[in-house]
């Protein structure tokens, strides 16, 4: 059967080989391929339905439809929110065994769709209600695999808020097959609508009240904030309404204001160990101060009793010392942010996608545990059934990786790099200069249309200018006040836009090296973009617009002649880490003169733009993790494009037709380019390479070795790319 998604069908159900409802007439699929099946759940602003994937092979999967109608505008707005709220989160946890997986978010027939992993079993209430009161190795039970789980999403700076039985699902072993990684008896966390970024939480400003009266702590309910400490909290007063059977708005006495759980236990003849007792008393206590700060802390503090009492209950042996010092350190990481050295935002989101990392097999439905070897620089796909200990052991070296990093300040060159030397990589290419000022990482660069002058943008705050014939310094540009990310010069070669981390773009004056305007978010702000870094900007082959990308999701448009702010797109789910126009319109609109841009983000998503038009003219879906970059060809036909699954992939603009993808690179490219004649494609990645491509055929041509950002000079005989420790690298044909 088919099931209309019109929400005022009165005969939903149809056979299943019709495309339209014979009732409604309106059409059965979504976006062509997600087919409903059957309503399991309805609420005052939509429903819940069992679907499938007609791309994925009939793959089964969960399409959440919310409808605005009906309702105030007020209340439409925040379930609206809430609802794409979910969506953000799911995405930005990426793949984890324990979260269901965010497959889309999209707006169809003035409804919002999210379509999420199907899983089957049951909550813990429905168990609680079926089974009766929880033993205390049930709860043990359930420590041992949520603890881990809070780990991970308060790492990824997400709150959850609203932890209660309900929220959490025992998956059904006689489904534990069908569902890869997910051991038989696995615990799954659900419901992310709440959830919400700590430094969103944490403001100076009052949040919205969230969670669940009686498992939400006093801090949400009275003031909307929320810590890591807070889930923690909502996790004990699950545990004890397990053990109990009483829920947590009984538990409480009226005139002392105290938690009576155990008297409930003695009523019932029960009784649990001291140890888990102190434990569930520290999880509850009123005041944040007197909780455990972090799952860790409390990972911690098991491990620890654990080898003191010689390992006494056999779930503890799933902790040793060795983890224990594992998460001492990640804890003490994580407690010293100041101490922490800067990485770069790009290879922190490139770490994210390593610890998330996905690896679909195309008629599988099962998942890849990745385990490193060679100290990262190398990886081999294990298939298996990973156990706690795997799963725990593997996020363990993940940190102590990032923390290596960190101390290394991010040192990402392979040992087979270090080795080569730069002039014996190439058999085409030659390179004939080797710039360095300084140690400083270069972000961007950008080549004059003469193809004489040669600007890069640094970590170090500053704009620097090179002869790209003999690779001389001609000049430094300070007014930055953080690293600068983004590089763009004008069609002219008179004027420069420069934007980073300091929120702020900035127009130099080429001829006179001085700065010229700076572009505010409004009359009054010192910022560009007010609620991040600004990862990339680009000028229009006209010279009317200016368009910049930025940590806060938003694209903005400048007129680039008096930096007022034209428009500003918020489609991107997650941070925008390029934008760059086509120098050629080749897309069919009723305003054809006008013109189109590209966007790319770590939502795995690129979107082509019309300047003048605030919504997006189509969006492209192929990238399995963040996209980084993103370039147009120069007849403006085709758009590359780079991200954190180590491809490149090239689209047709008009079509959005994925045209070819180029496997090769070992780690996330993070920059492409395409050479003038259209013959050309360069890219550079986090592995140490830099790799041309043959546009027509795909194959690969040539390895040079260097890092991002890449570039052709105007007439396709230079390239230049980035290098080790700060240099930039000049190769010529």
């Amino acid at each position: 059967m088919s099931y209309c998604f019109n929400l005022h069908c009165q005969q939903p159900q149809n056979p299943k080989d019709v495309s339209f409802c014979q009732t409604c007439g309106s059409k059965l699929l979504l976006r062509e391929h997600y087919q409903g099946i059957k309503p399991i759940g309805n609420g005052s602003f939509g429903r819940t339905l069992l679907a499938v994937d007609l791309d994925r092979f009939n793959a089964p999967c969960v399409i959440k439809q919310f409808s605005p109608h009906n309702h105030n505008l007020l209340s439409t707005k925040k379930a609206s929110e809430l609802f794409k709220r979910e969506a953000k989160q799911l995405l930005k946890l990426g793949e984890h065994p324990q979260i269901p997986t965010f497959y889309a978010y999209f707006e169809e027939d003035e409804n919002l769709y999210l379509v999420e992993e199907l899983i089957t079993g049951r909550n813990l209430l429905q168990e609680l209600e079926a089974e009766g009161a929880f033993s205390e190795q049930k709860i043990w039970k359930i420590l041992y695999e949520i603890l881990p789980l809070l780990k991970f999403i308060h790492e990824e700076q997400v709150i959850h808020r609203d932890i209660k039985p309900e929220n959490i699902l025992r998956i059904n072993g006689a489904k534990s097959q069908e569902v890869g990684e997910r051991k038989k008896y696995q615990l799954v966390l659900i419901d992310f609508g709440v959830s919400k970024l700590r430094s969103e939480i944490n403001s100076h400003t009052t949040g919205t009240i969230t969670g669940t009266l009686g498992y939400a702590p006093i801090e949400q309910i009275r003031g909307g904030k929320a810590y890591p400490a807070s889930d923690l909290y909502s996790l004990g007063m699950t545990c004890i309404h397990l053990l109990t059977e009483v829920p947590p708005n009984q538990l409480f006495d009226s005139f002392s204001g105290e938690l009576i759980w155990r008297s409930h236990l003695t009523k019932k003849g029960e009784k649990i160990s001291s140890r888990l007792e102190k434990i569930l008393d520290k999880l509850v206590k009123d005041l944040v101060k007197e909780r455990y700060q972090s799952a860790t802390e409390l990972l911690i503090e098991i491990a620890l009793v654990s080898t003191k009492n010689g390992n006494q209950n056999p779930q503890s042996s799933k902790l040793n010392l060795l983890e224990k010092n594992s998460l001492e350190k990640s804890q003490k990481y994580q407690n010293n942010p100041q101490k922490q050295s800067h990485l770069n935002v790009i290879v922190q989101a490139e770490i994210e996608a390593w610890k998330n990392k996905k690896n679909l097999v195309e008629l599988g439905d099962y998942r890849q545990r990745k385990r490193s070897r060679n100290n990262g620089d190398s990886y081999r796909p294990v298939i298996e059934k990973p156990s706690y200990n795997n799963y725990f052991q593997y996020n363990s070296k993940f940190l102590d990786n990032v923390i290596e990093f960190e101390q290394k300040k991010a040192n990402f060159v392979p040992t087979k790099t270090k080795i080569r030397n730069y002039l014996e990589l190439s058999q085409l290419w030659k390179t004939v200069q080797i710039i360095k000022d300084n140690t400083a990482v270069v972000n961007s660069i950008a080549i004059d249309p003469q193809g004489f002058v040669l600007v890069s943008g640094s970590d170090d705050k500053k704009i620097r200018l090179w002869n790209l014939q003999t690779g001389q310094l001609l000049h430094k540009l300070l007014g930055h006040s953080a690293k600068v990310c983004g590089i763009a010069i004008s069609a002219d070669g008179r004027r420069i836009i420069s934007a980073g981390d300091d929120r702020t773009i900035l127009v130099w004056n080429l001829q006179k090296k001085t700065i010229a305007d700076r572009f505010y978010s409004y009359s009054g702000s010192p910022y560009s973009h007010r609620d991040g870094a600004i990862f990339s900007v680009a000028i229009s082959p006209n010279g009317e617009t200016v368009a910049s990308g930025s940590a806060d999701q938003t694209i903005k448009i400048w007129n680039q002649r008096n930096g007022e702010l034209l428009y500003k797109l918020h489609e991107h789910l997650e941070r925008v880490f390029c934008v760059t126009y086509s120098k050629v319109n080749k897309i069919c609109t009723e305003q054809n003169d006008h013109q189109i841009f590209a966007s790319c983000s770590a939502d795995a998503t690129i979107k082509i733009w019309q300047v003048g038009c605030c919504q997006s003219l189509r969006t492209l879906r192929g990238h399995f993790g963040a996209v980084y970059s993103v370039a147009f060809s120069f007849d403006g036909e085709a758009i590359a494009s780079g991200g954190a699954d180590k491809t490149v992939k090239l689209w047709n603009v008009c079509t959005g037709e994925l045209v070819n993808t180029f496997r090769g690179h070992s780690r996330a490219v993070l920059s492409v380019a395409m050479s003038p004649d259209g013959q050309l494609l360069a890219s550079g990645s986090l592995d140490g390479t830099v790799k041309l491509w043959n546009l027509q055929s795909g194959r690969l041509l040539d390895s040079l070795c260097g890092y991002h950002p890449v570039q052709f000079s105007p007439d396709g005989k230079t390239l230049v790319s980035g290098g080790a420790e700060g240099r930039m690298l000049i190769w010529r044909l």
